[in-house]
């Protein structure tokens, strides 16, 4: 059977308007559909205005446009909070090195200092690396992460009531002042760029799965990106404009009982010699967030399993990212092993106690 992503009319979400309570319960049905049988979704008429989607587009490319010295003044390795740029084949996904150039960015925080009581993750907190010559890049990129956070939180939302938690203040609470957002600009050159040659095995970033809550991804019209479904066949994530991609990771995956899957997808490179762009941002609660192992529902029966889902198949393994209750401890983790260069930089390791710590001056030779 062809699996196809579903396309959700956000619009149709209205909580908050008794005259609206046929079409809220009809998207939230729609809701439930997707990620519990695809596990991804296109939105559409999310509300974030075509001029940011396309102001965060063209800064994006006119940063990669960018002679390599002056992209490499921001580069990753400079931030012990892990934002930045990354060169082609300097993040690992799957084992495997990614084809593709990006910037990480974050929610601003300052730098906090260095101390014996402040947990390692705390480190992820911290200021982001931006580029002097492009002075409108800071003013487009962090009003596009705002307008889809914002967007991201109401999905979350709406997945907290398809879901039928009991407690859905408490769920949304996890995402109080202090909640994580991190977005990505990225490029994936194709495979006959003559610049920037990928690697052979031409994947932009491998077979994943995140392990946030929630992820939007926004899209050029170059496709790449590729969702597995539950019986393991390869989907093309076809761009359609004015929408998001979205999915959810390995975090709320295990909060609804694997009710919602989180799915394994991959991008590809283009065999031709078009480059590809997109911006994802991903949404997760406080760092210090002690995740609780299930959510609650109000009506067992809403998550008693289909009979005829099908096991999931899929190219990664299983919580490969979730180690700790503590979801700071998870993010972290899932930089280091993505990010050892910048790792073994700005932390140390100690075989007798087995623990990370920062250390105090990093390292010179990376």
């Amino acid at each position: 059977m062809t699996v196809t992503i579903p396309i959700l009319d956000l619009s149709k979400f209205q909580p908050d308007n008794p005259e609206a309570a046929a079409s809220t319960q009809k998207f939230l049905d729609e809701l439930y559909t997707a990620m519990h049988e695809v596990g991804f979704f296109y939105v559409r008429n999310h509300g974030v205005r075509s001029e940011i989607l396309q102001g965060g587009f063209e800064i994006s490319k006119a940063f990669f446009n960018l002679p390599l010295e002056e992209k490499l003044k921001i580069e990753k390795i400079h931030s012990p909070h892990f934002r930045g740029y990354t060169q082609l084949y300097q993040e690992i996904t799957d084992y495997k090195e990614d084809n593709r150039e990006q910037v990480d960015i974050g929610r601003e925080f300052p730098a906090e200092p260095i101390t014996d009581d402040r947990p390692l993750y705390s480190s992820m907190r911290g200021p982001n690396l931006w580029p002097e010559n492009l002075p409108e890049f800071k003013k487009h990129i962090l009003e596009l992460m705002q307008a889809m956070t914002d967007v991201g939180i109401t999905i979350l939302r709406a997945m907290a009531k398809s879901l039928r938690v009991v407690d859905e203040a408490a769920f949304m609470e996890m995402f109080n002042d202090d909640y994580c957002a991190r977005m990505k600009l990225t490029r994936y050159p194709g495979m006959k760029n003559a610049v920037d040659k990928p690697l052979d095995h031409g994947l932009g970033v491998g077979p994943h799965k995140d392990y946030g809550f929630l992820a939007l991804l926004l899209q050029d019209s170059i496709g790449g990106l590729q969702v597995q479904s539950h019986d393991g066949q390869w989907i093309d994530a076809t761009p359609i404009p004015g929408t998001f991609v979205v999915n959810i990771g390995e975090t709320l995956e295990r909060l609804t009982n694997k009710t919602f899957i989180a799915t394994t997808h991959r991008v590809l490179n283009n065999p031709d010699d078009r480059d590809r762009f997109s911006i994802p941002v991903f949404l997760a609660p406080s760092l210090d967030t002690h995740v609780p192992q299930a959510l609650t529902p109000a009506t067992p029966d809403k998550q008693e399993t289909d009979k005829n889902f099908k096991a999931v198949i899929s190219d990664v393994k299983e919580n490969q990212l979730l180690q700790d209750e503590i979801y700071g401890v998870n993010e972290l983790n899932g930089f280091f092993r993505s990010h050892p260069r910048i790792r073994d930089r700005w932390y140390q390791y100690d075989e007798k106690s087995k623990l990370w710590s920062r250390r105090e001056t990093p390292l010179v030779s990376t």
